[in-house]
């Protein structure tokens, strides 16, 4: 909590996708906030499962390769949580 106006997460719900948001300061504007996507998933409906997906530098959304899919949500954000390999939080 002593740090939420310094760092914080959000997310959106965007048709059948939840994206994970970074939310911090805008560097020379602090009073302006700033929402960084860091981690998607989308429902795919005909298999029931989650696509997940990871925001590289070129701001594009890949699959994420290693565990492109999971069962539920709580599974996606386990699977952010952990970020073994460094690609949702950096």
């Amino acid at each position: 909590m002593h740090i939420r106006d310094q760092l914080d997460l959000g997310y959106q719900i965007e048709d059948q996708s939840v994206i994970l948001l970074e939310i911090r300061p805008v560097l020379r504007k602090p009073e302006e906030k700033l929402e960084i996507p860091a981690a998607k998933t989308t429902f795919v409906k005909k298999s029931g499962t989650w696509e997940v997906f990871w925001r590289r530098s070129d701001k594009k959304w890949h699959r994420y390769e290693p565990v492109s899919e999971v069962d539920s949500l709580d599974d996606f954000l386990e699977l952010v949580d952990q970020d073994e390999f460094g690609c949702f939080w950096g």
